[in-house]
């Protein structure tokens, strides 16, 4: 590593040091990141090239492994790092949740439904599940595919729901590609759900839809 580029790093990590992000490009938050996982070479043109390739930050972050290690200078190593961030991010987010009454961290569940879907290729479906008090038991992707949801998801949410006793649950899906806006075949699904599950004492509490960077809330819609 030459000087040149080992004092840039160190100018990026008192920059950090001293204001957080204030002030950085996005391709420097990426090129800071990466000083930590690739040695010894100048990464700002790797970074460069990441944005280039996937547009905005969320979509570095949310690109698959295989894509990110094709990016010249990035490798196992690169790419592995950036996966991990997002991944500790979702457990962060997560870690809040256990114990705590999903209506008081309403905006918090949201961050942690969108870390957790947003940039899956495919659409899916799963529930928060609560106790008698709406605290949050544990959130779980239930399935991911193309498969007759209106045969496939009701019957799954109320067996997973009672191998967990949840009394109450929010159910969450994703438009990958798609409007931010619920179809009339969610809306009615939500109904069939709420009303399967009504004869054992089980709530469906709202319906999150997912997408990309948007969480959107049935109820706060006024479609559930």
């Amino acid at each position: 590593m030459t000087t040149d580029v080992a004092g840039h790093r160190e100018r990026l990590r008192e920059r950090f040091s001293r204001s957080g992000f204030e002030g950085f490009h996005d391709y420097e938050v990426l090129e800071l990141l990466l000083t930590y996982a690739i040695p010894r070479v100048d990464v700002k043109p790797i970074a460069k090239r990441l944005l280039k390739v996937f547009g905005t930050l969320a979509g570095v972050f949310d690109a698959p492994l295989a894509e990110l290690k094709q990016i010249e200078g990035m490798g196992e190593r690169g790419g592995m790092f950036l996966t991990l961030i997002r991944q500790v991010e979702i457990r962060y987010l997560a870690s809040d949740l256990p114990g705590r009454s999903v209506f008081d961290r309403p905006q918090k569940v949201k961050e942690h439904l969108r870390l957790l879907v947003q940039g899956r290729g495919m659409e899916c479906f799963g529930a928060i599940f609560t106790d008698q008090q709406n605290r949050h038991v544990v959130t779980e992707i239930l399935f991911e595919g193309t498969v007759d949801r209106a045969a496939v998801y009701p019957r799954n949410l109320m067996k997973r729901a009672l191998e967990l006793d949840a009394k109450g649950m929010i159910i969450f899906h994703n438009h990958p590609g798609g409007t931010p806006r619920a179809s009339d075949e969610d809306i009615q699904l939500t109904k069939r759900m709420a009303e399967a599950c009504a004869p054992l004492d089980i709530k469906v509490l709202d319906h999150f839809l997912i997408a990309g960077t948007a969480v959107l809330s049935f109820k706060e819609n006024g479609w559930f």
